[in-house]
């Protein structure tokens, strides 16, 4: 395993240089071109390529940048940066390192959440056991609890004032981030798996992965499998796969929640021998996202599971615009209501409206993905919705997916 820590302690500093060598002095466009020919993708959610973004804050730092390893991961159901941290720590702090050589970055925080605890008290042995020079230029900051907290310019206004709310961009955190300065702001796997690819090469990274699919990388897998679990994965592997590594499905699945709170709603049926990779499943309809692949138990119902995220994500608001707080106010009550089988009139309808009104209107992107998946709710649970619109709950026959 590259990314999961098998022994029960983290890796100690010589463990890590024993298993992987030492980390390589690369000149920054040599790095930038590694990256670019992975195609190493960020895994905080969004997908965007390392190469490019960290190229786009060394062409603005004059040796003044800032490094921020974001290992806030508020999404509920993922845990493989708490993992990953907590197991391998020098593999980030390495990955920080490359990336401030990288861009000119005199100044590197790691932002971890923090109920975190393990992950929080791993990093600290783990810096303690680098050199003074390296120890004075890396700080950790707590992240506070809270969904938003780790978007970027969230990360970075609450670095620099306390205060953990996205704020309106451009500028981006790559413009003027942390005290004004160009800050990288990127996942903590994605440091990581950029700490790998400087040692062996983008040869070795693309070579991984199924089909078309190229790299590795963590996924977060719960809900109804017999063992839930952070697994590593080569990309391109399919649901079904995965969940067998999980020990197989417990009953007839209906439903899978992919990429997490900003991700999609499918039918397993439809996806069970499909890729796992950000690209097709873009195309598709779906996310990767932050590599959340969670079984909707046979016996729960979509449209209380959906009611649930919704009431969480208006929770989570900034409340900084209408769109955020009014918006999702609105239909986290009519998701309420619709589960507990005691709707207004028009609550499907306006539900069926608002999913489409309310994306790109916000001050950040947090309403952009609670909406994008209650599209896809609104078409996986479409009869189930239409019957508590009714004020019945029906029992949606389950896709009866073979697992062999």
């Amino acid at each position: 395993m590259e990314l999961i820590a098998t022994a029960t302690r983290p890796e100690s500093l010589a463990s890590h240089h024993q298993r992987l060598g030492p980390l390589p002095v690369l000149a920054p466009d040599q790095l930038f071109a590694e990256l670019d020919q992975s195609g190493l993708l960020g895994r905080g959610g969004a997908g965007f390529p390392v190469g490019r973004k960290w190229r786009s804050v060394a062409q603005r730092s004059s040796d003044g940048a800032v490094v921020l390893a974001n290992g806030a991961e508020g999404e509920p159901l993922s845990h493989k940066d708490r993992m990953l941290m907590a197991g391998r720590p020098q593999l980030v702090i390495d990955g920080a390192l490359l990336a401030a050589r990288a861009v000119g970055a005199d100044d590197i925080i790691i932002y971890v959440g923090i109920e975190h605890r393990a992950a929080d008290a791993a990093l600290r042995v783990a810096l303690a056991e680098r050199p003074g020079d390296i120890r004075s230029r890396v700080r950790i900051v707590q992240a506070p609890v809270g969904y938003v907290a780790g978007e970027e310019s969230a990360a970075v206004h609450f670095v620099d004032t306390g205060d953990a709310r996205p704020t309106t961009t451009p500028p981006r955190p790559f413009e003027r981030g942390v005290r004004g300065r160009p800050t990288l702001v990127q996942n903590v796997e994605s440091l990581a798996l950029a700490a790998l690819i400087a040692r062996r090469g983008h040869a070795w990274y693309a070579g991984l992965g199924q089909g078309h699919a190229r790299g590795l990388g963590l996924i977060t897998v719960s809900g109804a499998v017999n063992h839930a679990a952070v697994q590593e994965i080569e990309l391109g592997s399919s649901l079904a796969e995965v969940a067998a590594t999980a020990g197989g499905l417990r009953g007839d699945v209906q439903a899978v929640l992919l990429g997490g709170y900003f991700g999609a709603w499918a039918g397993v049926d439809e996806q069970w021998r499909l890729p796992l990779e950000p690209h097709s499943m873009r195309a598709r309809g779906v996310a990767f996202g932050c590599g959340v692949v969670h079984f909707l138990h046979p016996q729960t119902c979509g449209v209380e599971a959906t009611a649930r995220i919704m009431a969480y994500l208006a929770s989570q608001s900034a409340r900084q615009c209408g769109p955020c707080l009014f918006g999702l106010g609105a239909i986290a009550q009519a998701t309420r209501r619709l589960a507990a089988k005691s709707p207004q009139a028009d609550d499907l309808e306006r539900l069926q409206r608002w999913s489409g009104q309310l994306a790109g209107r916000g001050a950040c992107r947090h309403p952009d993905g609670a909406v994008g998946l209650l599209r896809s709710a609104l078409a996986v649970f479409a009869d189930d919705l239409a019957a508590h619109q009714r004020r019945r709950c029906v029992t949606i026959e389950p896709a009866r997916v073979a697992v062999a």
